[in-house]
C-alpha cells in the first residue's frame, strides 16, 4: 500500500483540479448577464491563473511522493527479495498514458519466473501463458477477497525457456491494486503423478493375475470393507470393482458366503499367519465353484492388522479333470488286458495291475524306465512291421509280438499300439494294450537284440560279453592266436555323477564308449558291463607290447577332457589286461583282468597293468606274431 501512495496522491490532485475548474465555470456562466466585457476578460484571466497554479502544485506533489516511495521500495526488497516465492505488487496508475494495473515491485524470484518485463500485468505475464493467474486477479479485484489459482506454464530464466512448470498463485487484493505470491509446485505434481503411475501399475499387475485377489479392512472404522478387488475376482463373482470397493460383503453377497468369509478371516485374526484353505465350495452366480484360497494378514505402521489379503484359485476344472483321471485309473485297474503308457521317448509313465501280474514286475521297477528295458517290444519296424507308417498316419497298430517277463519267460502277445499327440501334432504318449496268447502259441521267442545291448551306449552288455568271450576262446582252439581281455574302469566317475548329475554322467559314458571304439579294430569287441565298467576283447592280440600300445592309446584317448556345461571334466581310466592261458575258462581270464585293473588303481590310477603271462601263453603270442 505504501508503494501505491504516489498514484493515489496524483489521483486526488487531479480530482481537486477538475472540481475547481467546474466551480469557476459555473460562477463564470451564471455572472455573464451582469458583467461588462472588461469584467469577463478579468475573470478569464483569473481562471487561467488558478488552473496554472493547480497544475504546478500537482507536478511538485507527484515528484515529492515519488522520492518518498524510494526508501519504501528498498525496504520491501530487503523483506521480500530473498524469498523463494515469486512476489509481484501491482497498483492502479492515474497517469493519463497508463492503463489498468501497473507493476510496482518484482522480487528476484519473480524475475526468474516472469522475466524482467515492466509495465502492466499483461507485459509481465501474458494472459495466454498464465490464464489462471489473470482470472484470479480479476476475481480478487471484483470480490475483494484473496484468490488461489494454479497455472501450468513455461518458466523463463534470463529469456531462455526452461520447460513447463506448475505454479500455485495467491492473489491478495490491496486498496489500490493487488499483490501476487507464486510458488512452484512442479515437484509435488511430479510426485503425485509418479504415485498415480505406480498405483496404476500395481492395479494393472493385480488385475492381470489369473488368481482372484481381494482384501478386506480390519480397522474398526472400516471393518469388512473391500479395498482390493481384482478382475479375476470380479469375473468369478460377477461383481465389478467399482461396485465392491468400499462396501462390505453383507451388502453384496448372500448370507452363506458372508458367514464363510467372516469365519475364514477370524481364523487369520486369531492366529496371524498365512492360512491355506483347500477345496472350498463357493456359490457364485455361475454356479458352485471349487476354490483353493490363501489368506494372510497385512500389518499397518502401528503394528496392528490393517487388512486381510486373500488369494483364491478356481480349481473347479482341475478337480473335474482329477475325477476323470481317477475314473480312467479305475478302468485300467479293472481291465484284464495289460496296459502300458509311455512318453514320447518311450519311457514308461504308468502300467495297470494286469501288466504287473502278467510280467511279475513291481511298479517301482518299471516306472520311468525305458519300455524296452522291461521287455516290451520297441516301437520300431524291426520288431513291429509297418508300425512307423501306421502310427504316423494316426491309426492304431496291432499284431503279434513278444513280451519278456521278469522271470525270463517269453510270452506271445497280441499287441495294440496307439499314440496321443499335442496341438503341434507331436507324439506325447504311446499306449500299449496287449493280452497273453501264449496258450494259443506253443512257441517261445525272446527279444535277443534288446536283451544283449546296453540301452545307454549301444554297446554289448554283460550277457553279450560272456557269449562273445566264449566264442572267441573257442576260436583260439581251432587256430593258434593270442587272446587278451581288458577291463576298463573310469577313475572318479562317482564324484562326477554326484557333482554334475546323472544326465552329465550318462553323456560321459556315451562319449567313453565312442572313444573306446576308436582305439580298437572293428574285429575287436567293446562291451559295457555296468556303471563305468567296460571290457574289451582283443582277438589276435599279438605280443604283450602290442596290448600295452593298445592300452596306452586308450588311456591317452579317454584322459582327454569332457565338456559338461561350462566345465571340463577329466576321467582317467584304470586298465587291467590278461592273456588267455591254457585251460582258462571265461571266468578265470576275466578274474585275472579284473585283478590287474585293481592293481592299476592301487598303483596310482590312470595307467595299464598287464597280468603276468605263463611261458605257454608267451610262446603262443610269439607264434601268433610270426
Amino acid at each position: 500500500m505504501v508503494l501505491a501512495m504516489p498514484a493515489r496522491s496524483g489521483a486526488l490532485a487531479t480530482t481537486l483540479l477538475g472540481l475547481s475548474a467546474a466551480v469557476f465555470s459555473v460562477v463564470f456562466v451564471s455572472s455573464l448577464d451582469h458583467l461588462s466585457a472588461v469584467s469577463v476578460h478579468v475573470c478569464y484571466g483569473l481562471l487561467l491563473l488558478l488552473g496554472a497554479g493547480l497544475s504546478s502544485w500537482h507536478r511538485v506533489r507527484l515528484a515529492r511522493r515519488h522520492s518518498e516511495a524510494q526508501p519504501d521500495a528498498a525496504r520491501a526488497d530487503v523483506l521480500l527479495g530473498g524469498l523463494s516465492e515469486a512476489v509481484v505488487v501491482l497498483s492502479f496508475c492515474a497517469e493519463p498514458h497508463s492503463k489498468g494495473l501497473q507493476v510496482r515491485y518484482v522480487n528476484r524470484a519473480a524475475r526468474s519466473v516472469y522475466g524482467d518485463a515492466g509495465g502492466g500485468l499483461d507485459s509481465l505475464c501474458p494472459r495466454a501463458a498464465w490464464p489462471a493467474l489473470h482470472e484470479a486477479v480479476t476475481q480478487a479485484r471484483s470480490s475483494g477477497q484473496p484468490q488461489r489459482a494454479e497455472d501450468h506454464s513455461p518458466a523463463v530464466n534470463g529469456g531462455q525457456h526452461q520447460g513447463a512448470r506448475w505454479w500455485l498463485h495467491q492473489v491478495i487484493p490491496l486498496p489500490d491494486g493487488v499483490a501476487i505470491c507464486s510458488q512452484e509446485t512442479t515437484a509435488a505434481h511430479q510426485n503425485l503423478q509418479a504415485l498415480r503411475d505406480r498405483e496404476a501399475f500395481y492395479r494393472t499387475l493385480v488385475d492381470s493375475l489369473p488368481l482372484g485377489v481381494f482384501a478386506r479392512s480390519s480397522r474398526p472404522r472400516t471393518a469388512g470393507q473391500y479395498v482390493v478387488w481384482n478382475q479375476a475376482a470380479a469375473d468369478v463373482m460377477q461383481l465389478p470393482a467399482d461396485m465392491v470397493l468400499g462396501r462390505t460383503a453383507s451388502e453384496l453377497m448372500p448370507a452363506e458366503i458372508v458367514r464363510q468369509a467372516d469365519t475364514l478371516d477370524m481364523a487369520v485374526i486369531r492366529e496371524p499367519r498365512v492360512h491355506r484353505f483347500s477345496g472350498l465350495i463357493l456359490a457364485t452366480p455361475a454356479g458352485e465353484r471349487v476354490v483353493d484360497m490363501v489368506k494372510c494378514p497385512v500389518y499397518g505402521r502401528d503394528g496392528e492388522i490393517d487388512h486381510i489379503l486373500s488369494i483364491a484359485q478356481d480349481v473347479t476344472a482341475q478337480r473335474h479333470a482329477e475325477a476323470q483321471l481317477r475314473l480312467a485309473a479305475r478302468v485300467l485297474e479293472e481291465t484284464g488286458d495289460a496296459v502300458v503308457v509311455s512318453d514320447a521317448v518311450d519311457r514308461i509313465v504308468t502300467v495297470n495291475p494286469a501288466f504287473l501280474n502278467l510280467t511279475g514286475l513291481k511298479e517301482s521297477e518299471v516306472l520311468g524306465r525305458s519300455a524296452e528295458l522291461v521287455g516290451l517290444p520297441p516301437l520300431r519296424e524291426s520288431h513291429l512291421p509297418h508300425i512307423t507308417t501306421t502310427l504316423a498316419s494316426g491309426q492304431r497298430w496291432h499284431g503279434e509280438s513278444r513280451q519278456v517277463c521278469h522271470d525270463g519267460r517269453s510270452l506271445d502277445i497280441w499287441l495294440s499300439v496307439s499314440t496321443l499327440r499335442n496341438e503341434a501334432n507331436r507324439i506325447t504318449q504311446h499306449i500299449r494294450l496287449f493280452s497273453d496268447i501264449s496258450v494259443l502259441k506253443a512257441q517261445q521267442r525272446e527279444l535277443v537284440e534288446q536283451a544283449r545291448h546296453d540301452s545307454l551306449t549301444g554297446l554289448p552288455n554283460r550277457r553279450a560279453f560272456g557269449e562273445r568271450l566264449r566264442q572267441a576262446m573257442a576260436r583260439t582252439q581251432r587256430r593258434p592266436q593270442a587272446l587278451a581281455v581288458l577291463f576298463v574302469d573310469l577313475d572318479g566317475f562317482k564324484a562326477v555323477n554326484d557333482r554334475h548329475g546323472h544326465a552329465a554322467g550318462d553323456q560321459i559314458l556315451i562319449e567313453v564308449a565312442h572313444r573306446l571304439l576308436e582305439c580298437v579294430r572293428t574285429t575287436d569287441t567293446v562291451c559295457r558291463l555296468a556303471g563305468d565298467e567296460f571290457t574289451v576283447i582283443l582277438e589276435g592280440a599279438g605280443l604283450p607290447e602290442d596290448v600295452t600300445r593298445v592300452g596306452e592309446r586308450m588311456i591317452e584317448r579317454l584322459s582327454q577332457p569332457h565338456t559338461v556345461g561350462d566345465d571340463c571334466v577329466v576321467c582317467t581310466p584304470s586298465i587291467g589286461a590278461a592273456f588267455q592261458h591254457a585251460g582258462d575258462s571265461p571266468d578265470s581270464v576275466c578274474q585275472r583282468a579284473d585283478e590287474a585293473m585293481y592293481q592299476a588303481k592301487r598303483a596310482g590310477k590312470g595307467r595299464l597293468h598287464l597280468a603276468p603271462c605263463t611261458d605257454e601263453s608267451a610262446s603262443k603270442c610269439q607264434k601268433a606274431a610270426i
